[in-house]
């Protein structure tokens, strides 16, 4: 690279929506001193927004551990002094210019996408597979032989990026680049590895502030640590490392070596090597990810991040999100720990959002992409709220039992019309999810631990019919649908172990077995 062109500091790269619900363009710098100016981030995909998320909060981060809320030098050495400096700018309601305008200004030196040294999220003179601009393009998923129907590009538009675009998708690529790169095979990209979950709030302000844990799980100090635009070049390619110790350090952690190839003002390809990576297992000082149990026999070992099915609701993880039956989140834990320090309004309504991307086989190259929210109030979060974590989670259970009595029913009735009944299950059980899905989360955005425990129990008995309803409602379709076939029914011989016994599958049967079933789980909530 011979010269330097386009600052991400002065130039406008990050997609916003303002709190005028206009959509523009800001540079970085603008991002951060205009957050609660701006709604959220609107890129061209949300694991692309997640990605900038955190490199916008690597950078507040970086700052507001090494100096306070006014901008002088002084580091947290213990939970009050994070918690009170959190609350400070918190309580602001915007960042400090000085201290931020500061810290950039002393690496302006390290954001520029061009640089003849230090290309931004770069290594200069990088010798790795050389691919096209248009597999940097992660709203742009094809091969060179199979082209995307109803593509947003087309002709030469297809084969080439303006700045902006590429500094987006360069950001998308270290956070959830494919195995497909050779000469190493790189690891999975690290958000393309975790169940990555992220606090939403009013503003991109709240979001950040939300998503900035000063203490580490909220029990213990962040190692010390820099950013990587801070470090030295990396000359290993596939270099394990290990377990970043600060925030700084893992929210800019650099999974890929690239180099952007450009032509004409325009980015037209780019060098892909493998990057740097750490083992999954207990790496826990990753705050934005979902976590399970490494469990050998009956006893949980460890924990690694628990990456999100893409056709699974987020509200079916409730209890994974609370850490009842894994690791709390660190981001959640932190949440909980300011809800209880008094940082936090009794009624602040909290975004929770996940997000990923679906992977071909072996990880080779991006399939699809999705991403789904949640939305709660924060008393859920801290000690008061635990009775009602426990109340939620079992109401998450009680759903899959409806789904499982549907599920059984759909059974028996594709067998008394003479199919095997497997992709009847697997189809309606899909269903009446999806029918559930609205009315569990209106119930769960009535959920207030500050309000009177009477009218919690009257919300919680609405919810409960309204469930059985639903179920009610979708075995009734179902018998219907089965018809006179159904109706009428036959005679199955099945195996059972090493004997075979002949089962009478028909609608009526398998309908009152079903009313029964209901009538028990209506008894085992009420």
């Amino acid at each position: 690279m011979e010269q330097r062109e386009f600052s991400l500091l002065e130039e406008p790269w990050i997609c916003v929506i303002g709190l005028d619900d206009q959509v523009r363009s800001v540079s970085l710098t603008q991002a951060l001193l205009q957050a609660h100016q701006i709604r959220d981030l609107t890129g061209e995909s949300k694991t692309q927004d997640s990605a900038i998320l955190r490199l916008l909060l690597a950078v507040v981060y970086t700052v507001f551990s090494r100096v306070d809320e006014g901008g002088q030098p002084h580091e947290t050495t213990s939970v009050q002094e994070a918690l009170r400096r959190w609350g400070a700018l918190w309580e602001s309601g915007m960042f400090p210019s000085e201290p931020i305008q500061r810290y950039l200004s002393q690496w302006q030196e390290r954001f520029w996408l061009f640089h003849p040294e230090r290309p931004f999220y770069q290594v200069p003179q990088l010798q790795g597979t050389t691919n096209p601009a248009k597999k940097m393009n992660g709203a742009l998923v094809e091969s060179s032989n199979k082209p995307q129907l109803f593509s947003l590009w087309a002709g030469e538009r297809k084969n080439q990026l303006t700045y902006a675009e590429a500094a987006r998708w360069l950001i998308f690529l270290q956070g959830f680049g494919d195995t497909a790169a050779k000469k190493p095979s790189p690891k999975l990209s690290w958000l393309g590895s975790i169940g990555l979950i992220i606090a939403k709030g009013d503003t991109l302000f709240e979001t950040l502030m939300l998503n900035l844990v000063l203490w580490k799980d909220g029990t213990e100090r962040w190692e010390a640590g820099v950013p990587s635009w801070e470090e030295e070049l990396p000359k290993e390619k596939l270099r394990e490392i290990p377990l970043p110790g600060s925030q700084a350090a893992l929210l800019t952690l650099q999974c890929r070596r690239i180099l952007l190839l450009r032509k004409d003002q325009r980015v037209v390809g780019y060098v892909e090597a493998a990057g740097d990576y750490f083992p999954k297992e207990n790496a826990f000082s990753e705050q934005m990810t979902l976590w399970d149990g490494i469990r050998e026999r009956d006893t949980v070992v460890g924990y690694r991040p628990n990456p999100h099915q893409p056709s699974r609701q987020m509200w079916r993880d409730f209890s994974v999100m609370m850490g009842q039956t894994g690791r709390k989140p660190g981001v959640l834990a932190w949440i909980g720990l300011i809800k209880a320090k008094k940082k936090l309004e009794k009624s602040k309504l909290i975004v929770f959002q996940i997000a990923g991307v679906q992977y071909g086989n072996m990880y080779c190259g991006i399939t699809d992409e999705f991403s789904d929210q949640l939305q709660m109030y924060s008393g859920l979060l801290d000690e008061l709220g635990y009775k009602w974590q426990r109340i939620i989670s079992d109401e998450v259970s009680h759903c899959d039992q409806l789904v499982k009595m549907v599920g059984k029913l759909a059974y028996k009735l594709e067998r008394a019309m003479g199919g095997d009944g497997k992709t009847a299950v697997q189809r309606t059980q899909e269903q009446c999810y999806y029918r559930l899905d609205v009315p569990f989360r209106q119930w769960l955005l009535t959920i207030d631990p500050d309000i009177k425990l009477k009218e919690q129990r009257e919300l919680l008995s609405v919810w409960r019919s309204r469930a059985k309803k639903i179920a009610l409602d979708l075995g009734h379709e179902l018998v219907e649908q089965g018809g006179t076939v159904a109706l009428v029914g036959r005679k199955v011989t099945e195996k059972m172990g090493k004997k075979e016994k002949d089962h009478y599958y028909c609608a009526p049967k398998a309908f009152n077995q079903f009313l029964i079933e209901l009538k028990q789980w209506e008894g085992e909530t009420g």
